[in-house]
C-alpha cells in the first residue's frame, strides 16, 4: 500500500491504492496486505485518516475519466459532457462512491476552483441524484458518509467540501462525525475542526478551548465568526475569557497558561498584547451586539483612552464648553473609582486646581489620593482665585497669557433669528405640526445632524436632525420620537428627502446622510438627483477660480464649516457645544442654539456664495446641478469614447513629436496628465512631484486616455505606436510619446518637453495612492483615539479559488511599511483640513472613508505630534526622512 502523500500542495492528501486495496491508516506499505484482509477497527474508523473506500478506478472507470477529461478540455460544461456524465452514473453500481472516485482522481482535486472538473462532477451528480434519489438513497449509509467526509477533508477547497456535505446529506446525521472532529483537535488541526463543527451544526458539543481559543492564539481567525454566529453561548464565553486576559498586567502571561495546558503549537507571541486583543474583543462585541457589562476590562481601557482625549480637547485645544466638558467626563468616567482619582490628578497637572477640587468633591475621592495643590486649595479656599485656569504663573499654567487674550477676543457668528423660531420636535403632535406647516412654500433647507461621541464598543446613534428654513429651524429629537412614528418619517421622506424641488444643503454631507439612512430607514431616499448639495464640495471648486472672491479674508485652518462661515459672514462658529452628550435630555438652551445655527448658517453661506459667483461671472447654477446629479465614483468605467476628430491612420510609420505647446515654464501643480498603462511607474513619480496624475490600470483600454483628456483637460503620456492612435484626438502637443524604458529618464523627458517647474513645495503635495490634494491634520491624541475606536471590517471566508489558506488575525503589523511617510510640512501645496469633524467613533473622514490607522507603526504613533490623512482614501502620512532621500535620489536635478 502506498504512503499517504498528496498529489498537490497541502498536507495529508491521499493517493489511491493499487490493485484495488482499500485505504487504511498504516504508513508501512508492507502492512497493506494485512490491512486489506482485516476489518477496520472501531478506533481506526473514528480516526480522521482511516477510510475503507477503494479510490483506485477500475479499468472501465479510468477509461471513462480520460474521455471525460478530453471532452471537458474542449467543451467545458455543455450538454454532451453533462449527458456523458449522467449516463455513467446510471450504469455505476454505487454512484455515490463513483462520484468521489472521479473527483479524487482529477488532477485539480487538491485545490479545485469553482469552474474545475471536480466541481462540475459533484454539481452534476447533485442534479442527477435529485431525479434518481428514490432508487439510490439506500446506498447512502452512515459508514459511507463518514468515509467520504474523511476523503473530502484532505483537499484545500472549503466550498467543495460544503457542496459534498450537502449532496451526501451529511448534516442530517451530524453527530456521527464527532469522533472525527475530536481526532482533528488531537492532531492540532484546529481550523478544519472549527469548519467541520459549523458544517454539521455541532457547536454545542465543543468548548471555546477546543479550537476557538487555539485559533486566536495562532492568529488564524477564519471560521471563528461562522462558528460564533449561531452560538450565543460561545460568544459570551469567548469574549468573557478574552476580556479577563485584558484585565491582567500582562496579556501574554494571562494567555500562557492556556498555551501550555492545551499544548497549542505555532503561537503568534508577537500578537499577544493588549492593543490587538482590545480590537478583537471590540469587533466581537459589535458584531454580535453583546452587552457591555460582560467586558468590564475593555470598558476600562476604553474609558482611560477617552479621558486622555477629553483632557486634550479641554486643555490643549480649548474646544470644550463647560457643560459639554462635564457631561462627557461623567460619560467616560462612570463609576470607576480609579479613573475618578486619575481625573483629579490629571486636571491638577494641567494647572486647573480649582476644577480638580470640584471633581474631587463631586466623586467623593478619598483625600489620600488628592494632589498636594488640591489639598492646599481645599484648606485655603480664599486662595482659589490664584489657581483659576489660565492665570497661574507661567511655570504652572498650560496656557500663555497670549493664548488667553486671543481666546477671549474671539467674536462668534450668532444665530440671527429669535429663540422662538427654534422648534423642538419631540412628540407625535409636534411632528404632525411640523409636517403640516413647517415646510410649506419652502424651496431651500439646511440639514445637519448631531450624535453623541462614543468611545466604547457601541456604535454611534443619531440623536438630532436639524432642518432649517429661512424663517425657522426644526430640531427633530430622534432619541424621543425616532421609532415611534414610522408613518410620519415616511411622509417626511416623500415631502422633503425625495422632493427634488426643495434644495437640501449640507456640509460634508456623506457622514450625515449615512447616519440618517442607518437610523431612519423609513425615509427611503437616495441623494443622487434629489436636490442634495454639499457646500464643502462647492467650496473646493470655487477655490480654483480666482475671480470668485469671498467677502472676508481670514487665516484658514482648513475647509471646516466654521472657516467657511468666517469667510462668508465675517465670524467663525462657536464649537464649544459640538462635543456634547446629545442623548441627554432635556437639551440645554446652548445646545439648541448650537444645533439650530449649524443648520441655519448653511442657507446664509449658500446665499453669499451665490452672490459672489454672480459677481465673478461664474456658472453657479450649472456647477450646483452637476454636483447634485453626479455621484463621485471610486473608479469610473468608460466605454470607448466617441472621437471628436477623424481617426488618424494606423500606419507603422513613426509620427514625429510636435513642438512643445509651452514657451515658458509652468508650475507642476497647475499641470494635469493621464498616464497610459505602459507608464504607471512614471505616473507615480509625477505624483511625487505634485502633478495631478490619473493612471490607467492594466485592464483599461488605451482610448480611455482620450476620455480623461477631453473630460478633465489632461495631457496624455503614452509609448510606442499607441501614440499614433491617440495624438489626433487632442490639441497639438497635448500628447507626449515617451521613448525611454527607464522611469527616471521618462520623468526627465516629461519635464524637459513641457518645461515643468517642480519646487520643494510641490513634492508630495498629492496623495500617492488616490491623487487627492485634501488632507486632514490630525493631532497625536486624536489619532490615538481613532486607533482605539478602529473596528476592522468583518473577516470574509478565504478565497480558495486564489489559493488563500490562512489569514492574519486581529492585527496585521507584519504587513506594515515601517518606512516613514513623506514629510508633509507646511510648505506643501495642498488643502489642509483640521480634524474638527473626524468621526472618532466610526474612524472615518468627513467623506465617509475609513482612516487607515492600522498602517501606523506603534513606534511612529508614539513619537509623532501630527499626522496627515488623505480625505479621499484614508491613507495616513507623517513627517519623516523620506523627503530628503527622494530629493537627493530620484528627484535630484528635477526639483528647483
Amino acid at each position: 500500500m502506498s504512503t499517504y502523500r498528496g498529489r498537490g500542495r497541502g498536507r495529508g492528501f491521499y493517493r489511491g491504492v493499487r490493485n484495488n486495496q482499500p485505504l487504511s491508516n498504516t504508513r508501512n506499505p508492507r502492512n497493506a496486505e494485512v490491512a486489506s484482509n482485516k476489518s477496520i477497527s472501531q478506533h481506526d474508523n473514528n480516526c480522521c485518516n482511516a477510510t475503507s473506500i477503494i479510490l483506485e478506478l477500475d479499468p472501465h472507470g479510468a477509461i471513462f475519466l480520460n474521455e471525460l477529461k478530453n471532452m471537458w478540455n474542449m467543451l467545458k460544461k455543455s450538454p454532451p459532457v453533462i449527458n456523458k456524465l449522467h449516463q455513467h452514473f446510471i450504469v455505476c453500481e454505487n454512484p455515490y462512491e463513483q462520484t468521489v472516485r472521479l473527483m479524487y482522481n482529477c488532477q485539480e482535486f487538491n485545490n479545485a476552483k469553482s469552474k474545475s472538473l471536480p466541481f462540475f462532477i459533484i454539481e452534476e451528480f447533485k442534479n442527477w441524484s435529485t431525479a434518481y434519489k428514490n432508487k439510490i438513497i439506500h446506498l447512502l449509509t452512515p459508514k459511507l458518509k463518514i468515509d467520504v467526509f474523511k476523503i473530502i477533508s484532505t483537499q484545500n477547497t472549503l466550498n467543495l467540501t460544503k457542496l459534498v456535505v450537502e449532496v451526501f446529506e451529511m448534516a442530517k446525521e451530524g453527530e456521527i462525525f464527532l469522533d472525527i472532529i475530536k481526532c482533528m483537535i488531537e492532531k492540532k488541526r484546529y481550523k478544519e475542526a472549527c469548519q467541520s463543527a459549523v458544517l454539521f451544526k455541532l457547536q454545542d458539543k465543543f468548548t471555546v478551548e477546543d479550537f476557538l481559543l487555539p485559533l486566536i492564539l495562532q492568529d488564524k481567525l477564519y471560521g471563528i465568526d461562522d462558528f460564533l454566529t449561531v452560538s450565543p453561548k460561545h460568544q459570551v464565553e469567548l469574549v468573557t475569557l478574552l476580556d479577563s486576559a485584558l484585565g491582567k498586567p500582562s496579556v501574554r502571561d494571562a494567555l500562557a497558561s492556556y498555551v501550555f495546558n492545551l499544548d497549542v503549537p505555532d503561537i503568534k507571541w508577537d500578537k499577544l498584547y493588549a492593543k490587538p486583543l482590545k480590537k478583537l474583543i471590540t469587533r466581537l462585541v459589535k458584531m454580535f451586539k453583546l452587552p457591555s457589562n460582560i467586558t468590564p476590562n475593555l470598558n476600562k481601557k476604553r474609558n482611560e483612552g477617552a479621558l486622555q482625549f477629553l483632557l486634550h480637547k479641554r486643555y490643549k485645544e480649548n474646544s470644550f464648553g463647560d457643560e459639554s466638558w462635564k457631561e462627557m467626563v461623567q460619560e467616560a468616567i462612570g463609576d470607576d473609582e480609579e479613573l475618578q482619582r486619575e481625573l483629579v490628578t490629571q486636571v491638577c497637572m494641567y494647572g486647573d486646581v480649582a476644577e480638580a477640587l470640584r471633581w474631587a468633591h463631586f466623586y467623593k475621592v478619598d483625600k489620600q489620593y488628592w494632589p498636594y495643590n488640591v489639598r492646599m486649595l481645599d484648606e485655603n479656599p480664599d486662595e482659589e482665585r490664584l489657581h483659576q485656569r489660565n492665570i497661574l504663573p507661567d511655570d504652572e499654567s498650560p496656557w500663555s497669557n497670549d493664548d488667553l487674550q486671543s481666546a477671549e477676543s474671539v467674536e462668534y457668528h450668532q444665530f440671527p433669528l429669535p429663540f422662538s423660531s427654534i422648534h423642538l420636535v419631540d412628540s407625535e403632535v409636534s411632528f404632525e405640526s411640523f409636517l403640516d406647516s413647517g415646510l410649506q412654500d419652502v424651496d431651500i433647507v439646511g440639514i445637519d445632524c448631531e450624535w453623541k461621541p462614543n468611545f466604547g464598543s457601541q456604535k454611534n446613534e443619531l440623536a438630532l436632525m436639524q432642518i432649517a428654513t429661512r424663517k425657522n429651524v426644526f430640531i427633530l429629537d430622534i432619541i424621543t420620537v425616532g421609532t415611534k412614528v414610522p408613518h410620519l418619517w415616511q411622509e417626511l421622506g416623500k415631502f422633503l428627502f425625495n422632493n427634488c424641488d426643495i434644495l437640501k444643503l449640507g456640509f460634508g454631507f456623506t457622514s450625515d446622510i449615512t447616519m440618517i439612512k442607518q437610523s431612519l430607514p423609513e425615509l427611503n431616499f437616495t441623494p443622487k438627483q434629489l436636490g442634495f448639495l454639499d457646500l464643502l464640495s462647492l467650496w473646493k471648486i470655487l477655490e480654483k477660480y480666482p475671480k470668485v472672491v469671498l467677502p472676508y479674508e481670514v487665516r484658514s485652518s482648513g475647509p471646516s464649516l466654521g472657516t467657511l462661515v468666517n469667510h462668508c459672514l465675517g465670524r467663525p462658529l462657536d464649537k464649544s457645544d459640538q462635543f456634547s452628550n446629545w442623548e441627554k435630555r432635556p437639551l440645554r438652551d446652548s445646545q439648541l442654539f448650537y444645533a439650530a445655527l449649524d443648520a441655519y448658517c448653511l442657507i446664509q453661506v449658500y446665499d453669499v456664495l451665490k452672490s459672489c459667483c454672480e459677481k465673478g461671472d461664474f456658472h453657479f447654477e450649472e456647477t450646483c446641478y452637476n454636483l447634485m446629479t453626479n455621484e463621485k465614483m471610486p473608479k469610473k468605467k468608460f466605454k470607448n469614447p466617441v472621437p471628436k476628430k477623424q481617426r488618424p491612420s494606423q500606419s507603422e510609420e513613426e509620427i514625429p513629436q510636435p513642438p512643445s505647446p509651452h514657451l515658458s515654464q509652468v508650475s507642476a501643480t497647475s499641470f494635469k496628465v493621464v498616464c497610459d498603462t505602459m507608464l504607471q511607474g512614471l505616473g507615480k513619480n509625477l505624483r511625487r512631484c505634485g502633478v495631478d496624475t490619473a493612471i490607467l490600470e492594466n485592464r483599461m483600454d488605451h482610448m480611455e486616455c482620450v476620455r480623461y483628456a477631453q473630460d478633465e483637460q489632461r495631457y496624455i503620456l503614452t509609448k510606442g505606436n499607441v501614440f499614433n492612435k491617440l495624438y489626433g484626438y487632442v490639441p497639438i502637443g497635448h500628447c507626449l510619446k515617451i521613448h525611454s524604458d527607464n522611469v527616471d529618464e521618462q520623468l526627465k523627458e516629461f519635464i524637459d518637453y513641457y518645461k515643468v517647474n517642480v519646487t520643494k513645495g510641490d513634492v508630495f503635495s498629492v496623495c500617492q495612492v488616490c491623487n487627492g490634494r485634501s488632507f486632514i491634520k490630525v493631532s497625536h491624541s486624536t489619532m490615538l483615539a481613532l486607533k482605539d475606536s478602529y473596528s476592522p471590517p468583518k473577516l470574509m471566508p478565504p478565497d480558495y479559488d486564489n489559493d488563500v489558506d490562512e489569514a492574519s488575525g486581529f492585527s496585521s503589523d507584519e504587513d506594515f511599511d515601517f518606512e516613514p511617510g513623506p514629510p508633509l510640512q507646511s510648505s506643501r501645496k495642498w488643502d489642509l483640513y483640521s480634524d474638527e469633524k473626524v468621526d472618532v467613533g466610526l474612524c472615518q473622514t468627513r467623506q465617509g472613508v475609513k482612516i487607515q490607522v492600522m498602517s501606523i507603526p506603534d513606534a511612529i504613533l508614539e513619537k509623532m505630534d501630527y499626522f496627515y490623512v488623505c480625505e479621499d482614501c484614508g491613507k495616513v502620512y507623517w513627517d519623516g526622512s523620506h523627503m530628503e532621500r527622494v530629493l537627493t535620489g530620484r528627484l535630484q536635478g528635477i526639483v528647483q
